[in-house]
């Protein structure tokens, strides 16, 4: 690998890595809970399937077939899709005319949500994660033909001979 595509590839992979967590750290938030109630009917795995459609997460204490859920994407069309699906019978926590989470009375969770959760491609762990290690990738390669390209050799020998010089400065004979 040529040295400029070497820097190039770690560069990109850096400014990656760098500009997702900065992205995180800027716009982390808690994500709100909210309660759905299933329409009667519906099967377990369609439930997971919605669960996992609308970004709903941490599935906790179910009262017949009313769940309290993590909502990692607040997106008018995520909680529009969710008010307006067949399958859902009610909603608590969420204005059903705005379509959207009323933070004032919003139950905030221990899970945080930011910008890539609202991101059609990004949302889906499984696809930031590979973005990460893409970048992650990059950089290593990178660094390791920045790296293989010095002739350590020589490096060594001009070391040795600069540490061997004496303190006055001239050469030894």
């Amino acid at each position: 690998m040529r040295r400029a595509t070497a820097t190039v590839l770690l560069l990109i992979g850096l400014v990656g890595l760098v500009s997702l967590r900065t992205a995180y750290n800027l716009t982390r938030e808690p994500a709100p809970g909210i309660r759905v109630r299933w329409r009667d009917g519906t099967s377990s795995p369609q439930r997971a399937w919605l669960e996992w459609k609308y970004r709903l997460e941490g599935r906790s204490a179910p009262q017949g077939l009313s769940y309290s859920y993590v909502m990692m994407d607040t997106s008018t069309a995520n909680i529009r899709a969710l008010v307006t699906d067949p399958e859902v019978s009610d909603t608590d926590d969420i204005d059903r005319e705005r379509f959207a989470i009323p933070w004032e009375t919003a139950n905030e969770s221990r899970q945080f949500m930011w910008i890539a959760d609202r991101l059609p491609v990004l949302r889906q762990p499984l696809a930031r994660w590979t973005l990460v290690a893409s970048f992650a990738f990059m950089a290593a390669a990178g660094t390791r033909a920045i790296i293989g390209a010095v002739n350590w050799r020589a490096l060594a020998r001009a070391a040795r001979e600069w540490l061997h010089q004496p303190p006055d400065g001239t050469a030894h004979e």
